[in-house]
């Protein structure tokens, strides 16, 4: 069962032969090589095809900076009193990491040094434009390799479990379940013909006790984007369906977003010691 804290113990992957622990499996190579329980992968990390779905909602700002107060990171808050979250879904088709599915729990954050935006529209502006940094509190995904080179190679909180992404014509559904017990689903809906140009934003995580700074493209087609959305479902038992709950879900989200076809480039990362500010 998955820990909720920042700072965590790192959960072992399951093989048929015996559990895997990443740092043993996994070593640097150079700059621009890592091996990857033997298999080699190169930088910059490229996606030819995925879709995705988000749910952005606002939470409770006190609780949701209580949440990841050891990462260093402050939350962004829209209203004051309100921080904005992301949950989200992608399924990978065609990535030099493999075909996989993933999910994400998701907060705009400031780092260490960087400077607030305003509220409400100082927020959305930066966020709709990719200046807001985004920590990965939590990355979900079905497959082992892809959860050994998220974590060595970007320090992304990685581990396998069950994400299930139905991404149809006119509706994207995702389910993420974690040893047998529900955490949530999350729908949008789909059919867009909107183009999104290429974005760069960065995306932080917690690793090692370190901080971790990746900054990723991402352009995409079949772009539809709605103000509001479908009532998110929430796990009963699961310590971190107990969070997302804490933080007021189950509500209606604030808006959501898929890309029926989305493109993505992902950079090496940046590491600082946590509380420290990243340099580029």
């Amino acid at each position: 069962m998955q820990d909720t804290r920042i700072l965590y113990t790192e959960l072992p992957v399951s093989s048929d032969k015996h559990d895997q622990v990443t740092d043993t499996l996994c070593h640097k190579i150079d700059s621009q090589q890592y091996s990857i329980n033997q298999e080699t992968i190169s930088l910059p990390v490229t996606v030819g095809n995925a879709a995705m779905l988000m749910n952005v909602f606002t939470v409770d700002a006190g609780k949701a900076q209580a949440l990841i107060a050891d990462s260093g990171f402050k939350v962004v808050e829209i209203f004051p009193g309100k921080a904005l979250m992301q949950l989200l879904a992608v399924d990978y088709r065609e990535n030099d990491l493999g075909d996989y599915n993933e999910a994400a729990i998701v907060f705009p954050v400031t780092t260490p040094g960087e400077r607030k935006p305003f509220p409400i529209l100082g927020a959305i502006s930066r966020m709709m434009r990719g200046q807001l940094a985004n920590f990965v509190y939590r990355m979900p995904v079905n497959q082992g390799f892809t959860t050994h080179a998220g974590r060595f190679i970007w320090g992304f909180p990685k581990w396998v479990c069950h994400v299930d992404i139905d991404f149809g014509p006119k509706t994207a559904y995702a389910q993420f379940r974690d040893d047998g017990e529900a955490v949530f689903s999350i729908s949008a809906s789909t059919g867009g013909k909107a183009r999104a140009k290429p974005q760069v934003a960065p995306s932080l995580a917690i690793r090692n006790k370190q901080a971790w700074k990746t900054l990723g493209t991402t352009e995409g087609e079949g772009v539809t984007f709605k103000l509001g959305g479908q009532l998110p479902e929430i796990g009963e038992k699961h310590p971190l369906a107990m969070i997302l709950r804490d933080l007021g879900l189950p509500k209606k989200p604030l808006l959501t977003v898929s890309i029926s076809k989305a493109k993505m480039v992902f950079d090496g990362p940046e590491v600082v010691a946590v509380g420290t500010t990243f340099k580029n």
